[in-house]
């Protein structure tokens, strides 16, 4: 025998011994790729059950904050002082309620006063505003803004005291214009 053949063979090692010794250490190393795959999809299981858990909350949280706002912005619709009468029967919208409450704050800036607002039969869209110390009545019509209406009403009434006219109502719906009868 050559001598590297009796360097690669030591004493009580064989061929078949070398063979499992590969065997052995070809599994552990399969175990060990086992292990770090199961730990790898065990942190990426993790990581999405956390983000899954992260997106419920922040969308519970959105949700709740949206249904406060919703509930805040509907305490903070002003709400009119004096009578709102529906003659079509109809009822009163939240929208015209908004309109009377905003349109009674901006006259009450120019220094009048409503008792009652009437929603006329067969109209939607307009109003009738009955303003203390007048005998006259002021048409508005509720898509229009109500610090241009109050102004215009301003001026209509200024108007009527100079020239002595007592009209039975005043018409305020087109912007910058005023109509009486």
């Amino acid at each position: 025998m050559s001598r590297k053949n009796k360097d690669n063979l030591k004493v009580g090692r064989t061929i078949a011994t070398e063979w499992e010794r590969q065997e052995s250490e070809s599994e552990r190393l399969a175990a060990r790729k086992k292990q770090k795959t199961r730990k790898i999809f065990r942190l990426l299981f993790s990581v999405l059950v956390i983000t899954i858990i992260v997106i419920v909350i922040v969308m519970e949280v959105m949700a709740f904050i949206d249904h406060r706002e919703k509930v805040e912005a509907a305490k903070s619709i002003p709400q009119p002082t004096i009578d709102v009468i529906d003659e079509n029967g109809l009822g009163v919208t939240s929208k015209m309620k908004e309109f009377v409450a905003v349109l009674e704050r901006d006259l009450a800036d120019l220094g009048y006063s409503a008792n009652r607002a009437v929603v006329p039969a067969g109209k939607t869209r307009e109003i009738h505003l009955f303003l203390n110390g007048y005998d006259l009545y002021v048409k508005y019509n509720i898509d229009r803004g109500t610090g241009v209406s109050a102004e215009d009403t301003d001026r209509m009434l200024k108007y009527l005291k100079e020239k002595d006219i007592h009209p039975s109502y005043v018409d305020v719906r087109v912007e910058g214009k005023g109509y009486y009868k």
